[in-house]
């Protein structure tokens, strides 16, 4: 073949060359709508309504030790927009300086702390930590004075109702603590447990743990076992939890039903995961929108199963000196907002109690209340892997026929609302919903029927 053939050959070729680049990855993402998993057909049932749905989940925070300062204060009004129940604050006794030793404490630096946790409307989840060295206490007899004493400034002295005292941060990584030998956690807790309960007696409080760094089965049926023998309170369980994949918590979740179901007295006993994230490390997910989608979907999946989840954490870190910080925080050092604020904003946008629904998929996933007469439905679907495209019909029965108005509110995006006439009991809308996408839809009757 001719040098000038292979040319226009070449020529020729080219065109097709880019036609292939251009739509191999829509091709791609066209098969991969199709992946293996389970598409989503929600059916809600409109006459039922059940318990009211808890906020209680999300509107929790933690502030992780970043620097022996209140951190707090410069964003109290920005925290107060959330709502938020409980704030947690570990470090307390080696950032703030409180034991002063010969049983002297000076609670002036935690005090800060405490002051602007309430002024956000929040009461503090105290996380009892750390001895100088954060080793176990020489000394338990000191260790129970410094507990003692601060429980009652804080629920007698300050007068603050239903603070929550939890034992330790990280028992397993800060300490070496163990649940069967030394140094011993039980033992801590015994010591802990006890010290609260004198320094806050005839007040409104809970305590408990172990505050893990995940969730550990025998960590936790060793707290059930120790409580139980020893007759200390034990108000709720605690652990953290970073991952990507919501499936993981989920799976905590049964197995810890399967170790209730051994401990009964326990079974009512609050969950709460006082740490979580979808990464352990403070990688660049905590900057963009897939970190405000993992929280959504994780209180859809969550929601009547854990009853409090803490975002970790408030506010990145000093050394976090740029806007996109990779920090934690669901603000900026500098006090700008992130998608995990605006994430729980928007979940605050629901309440009432919950109605029936199923139907949820692998990726889509939802639940529905019952605002007044409005039936409000958050449905999001959470991708990791950024490529699954989905329409999801979404079923309201037991509708009265009428004119409704539909609010299709997306999160982070502009709402867009329609009139729509229901000539049945029954009313379906297909909602396209593209990766890391979450909307709420609020169906509301025009009359007042």
């Amino acid at each position: 073949m001719s040098l000038f053939s292979q040319k226009n050959l070449s020529f020729l070729f080219l065109p097709f060359l880019f036609i292939l680049i251009y739509f191999l990855p829509k091709i791609y993402l066209d098969l991969r709508k199709s992946a293996s998993g389970t598409l989503a057909s929600i059916v809600i049932d409109t006459q039922n309504p059940g318990s009211n749905l808890s906020p209680a989940l999300w509107q929790n925070l933690a502030q992780g030790g970043e620097e022996p300062t209140d951190m707090i204060k410069p964003v109290i009004s920005q925290l107060r927009l959330l709502r938020p129940q409980l704030i947690r604050v570990d470090h307390l006794f080696d950032y703030y300086q409180v034991d002063k030793g010969s049983g002297q404490y000076d609670f002036s630096r935690l005090d800060e702390v405490v002051d602007s946790i309430v002024k956000t409307g929040a009461r503090p989840l105290l996380s009892l930590s750390y001895t100088p060295d954060a080793k176990e206490p020489s000394d338990w007899n000191q260790w129970n004075s410094l507990v003692k004493a601060t429980a009652h400034r804080y629920s007698i002295e300050k007068n603050i109702s239903g603070i929550y005292y939890e034992v330790w941060n990280e028992p397993d990584l800060f300490g070496g603590w163990h649940y069967a030998k030394s140094p011993n956690y039980p033992t801590l807790y015994i010591n802990s447990a006890r010290a609260v309960a004198d320094g806050a007696k005839g007040s409104i409080y809970k305590v408990g743990g172990p505050a893990t760094t995940g969730y550990y089965p025998n960590w936790i049926k060793s707290l059930f076992a120790t409580a139980s023998k020893n007759k200390v309170p034990l108000d709720f369980i605690s652990w953290h939890k970073y991952s990507k994949n919501i499936s993981e918590y989920l799976k905590d979740f049964d197995d810890l039903n399967k170790i209730l179901s051994d401990y009964p007295q326990y079974f009512d006993i609050e969950r709460l995961i006082t740490e979580i994230g979808p990464s352990s490390e403070p990688d660049t997910w905590y900057d963009n929108q897939l970190s405000g989608i993992h929280l959504i979907s994780l209180c859809t999946q969550l929601s009547g199963k854990i009853h409090r989840l803490f975002t970790f954490e408030a506010i990145d870190g000093p050394s976090s000196r740029s806007d996109k910080s990779t920090g934690w925080g669901i603000l900026t050092h500098q006090g700008k907002t992130k998608p995990r604020y605006h994430a729980l904003l928007f979940l605050n946008q629901i309440s009432g109690p919950r109605l029936p629904s199923t139907g949820d998929g692998s990726w889509v996933t939802s639940f529905s209340t019952k605002k007044a007469s409005t039936i409000q439905t958050l449905v999001v679907n959470y991708d990791p892997d950024l490529k699954h495209y989905e329409s999801t019909p979404i079923t309201y029965q037991g509708l009265i026929p009428d004119q409704y108005q539909l609010k299709i509110s997306p999160y982070q995006g502009q709402s867009r609302q329609k009139t729509v006439t229901i000539t049945s009991s029954s009313y379906t809308e297909n909602l396209y919903l593209e990766p890391n996408t979450a909307y709420l839809l609020e169906l509301s009757p025009l009359s007042k029927k």
